[in-house]
């Protein structure tokens, strides 16, 4: 666009919208920055209390309270510096529709393709790291997973997980980018929602199964649907998963279930896809420099090296 041609008042006010939307996605970045930062530091503060206890015969480390506990400070903490930093940015909504079975049935599917074609990227990706470096790479998460009891697991990934996660990343922030388009609003709640997991074993579905949510959310203003849809993935991930290793018939059940749904998700994304309902917003900037003002700027680029730098110690340490 040559804003030479424009008028004075109308290049103006282009200039200053865009001023704004720079002001506005620096300080969400900012933002979830913290977020990241109190999660490492968190994370450093109890790796040094075990390591005290244990010089003193105390072993804490993956006991059933460990991990509920540790977690809930960093969303109690971390979520919370986070919402005082955007709180009193405004909030927009669109037209919202009653989440009808055939919504919610393809929105499910669709996840459960997003999870296995994301995960199928982060075992090939890290299969490359594992041969390039010449050592194997483990998934962090599963990791954890192993050494936790059936009911902490449920307690940390299949209850708080969902509940925080659904707050933070599509209630406080889809809101409040809301008015430069559901486009940018899903993308950036989506990218940060998969970045601030970690690592890249969880990035890619994380990231794909973000796009699902942000949209579930937006089309019905309801954050019930994707906390549940957030619930049963987690609990399919996490505790489902873990118990199938040990069994036969449902390890195969499992497999044939995700293969199924993903299969079933693929077909119903390219039938639907055309149908997708996304509304401009009052500052539109997809297609305008739309990236460079979502991610070019101070408080994105901060959150993006805090994200890389947890991505790098997820793999070295």
């Amino acid at each position: 666009m040559n804003y030479d041609k424009l008028s004075e008042t109308g290049g103006s006010c282009i200039v200053d919208d865009r001023k704004e939307a720079w002001k506005t996605f620096s300080r969400i970045g900012g933002g979830y920055a913290i977020f990241l930062l109190v999660t490492f530091t968190l994370q450093v503060q109890m790796s040094i209390l075990t390591a005290v206890l244990f010089r003193f015969g105390i072993d804490i480390t993956f006991k059933d309270w460990y991990v509920p506990a540790s977690s809930l400070a960093v969303y109690c903490l971390g979520g919370g510096l986070t919402y005082l930093v955007v709180r009193d940015m405004p909030i927009f909504k669109g037209r919202e529709e009653k989440a009808g079975v055939k919504m919610l049935t393809a929105g499910f599917f669709v996840c459960i393709s997003a999870l296995f074609f994301g995960n199928l990227i982060s075992l090939g990706l890290m299969s490359m790291v594992s041969a390039i470096s010449g050592k194997p790479m483990v998934n962090p998460l599963s990791e954890v997973l192993e050494n936790l009891s059936g009911w902490s697991i449920l307690i940390t990934m299949v209850v708080m997980a969902p509940v925080f996660e659904e707050i933070l990343y599509r209630k406080v922030l889809i809101g409040r980018i809301r008015q430069y388009g559901d486009k940018a609003a899903i993308l950036l709640s989506s990218f940060v929602f998969g970045l601030s997991h970690g690592n890249f074993y969880q990035f890619f579905y994380a990231f794909g199964i973000g796009l699902v949510f942000g949209y579930i959310y937006i089309r019905t203003g309801k954050l019930r649907y994707t906390i549940v849809f957030h619930m049963v993935i987690n609990f399919m991930g996490s505790y489902v998963a873990l118990h199938a290793v040990s069994s036969l018939w449902l390890s195969a059940l499992y497999s044939l279930f995700i293969l199924g749904g993903a299969a079933v998700g693929t077909v119903l994304f390219f039938i639907i896809r055309k149908k997708l309902r996304l509304e401009p917003g009052i500052r539109e900037i997809w297609g305008r420099g739309g990236f460079r003002v979502m991610f070019l700027n101070l408080g994105m680029v901060i959150f993006f090296l805090t994200a890389a730098a947890a991505f790098l110690i997820s793999e070295i340490s």
